[in-house]
């Protein structure tokens, strides 16, 4: 829930890629285990500010659950985005193939910001995981994790 505070009104500072939003079950690749989802993930999110990038770092932390560390930062079409960063914990669904993902703590702050919730599904066709960012304006997320190797 990032967010930018300007005249009373909020705005978030949150971007996703534009159409994100879940995908339908029968689309989604059985992620079960805080192994499947670790990784660098990288792509944008939508919240009132308009498109930001996102790098999702994910980390196994126990049997259903994950941390992760939210950087998030301007792109070519929205250069006036700050960047910033925080910590999320994570819970798995345990036959869903959801990852919900919750803020924990600042580690670059920007002025007036608010950090943001994930939840989504890994997409087994397009391999991202995609979903809703939940805070002030926000719309969705499209990520791709970094091949290794």
């Amino acid at each position: 829930m990032h967010g930018l505070m300007r005249r009373g009104t909020v705005i978030a500072y949150l971007a996703a890629a534009g159409l994100a939003c879940g995908a339908s079950p029968a689309m989604a690749a059985p992620f079960a285990t805080p192994e499947d989802w670790s990784g660098s993930w990288h792509g944008t999110y939508v919240c009132a500010q308009g498109v930001t990038g996102l790098t999702l770092a994910i980390t196994p932390s126990g049997p259903d659950s994950v941390t992760a560390v939210f950087s998030f930062y301007a792109v070519p079409g929205n250069p006036a985005v700050p960047s910033g960063e925080f910590t999320m914990s994570g819970r798995l669904g345990s036959r869903t193939g959801r990852l919900a993902l919750t803020p924990q703590e600042w580690k670059v702050r920007p002025p007036l910001y608010l950090s943001v919730g994930l939840d989504g599904v890994h997409d087994q066709r397009s391999g991202e995981y995609r979903g809703r960012v939940y805070g002030p304006g926000c719309a969705g997320f499209r990520l791709r994790r970094d091949l290794v190797g």
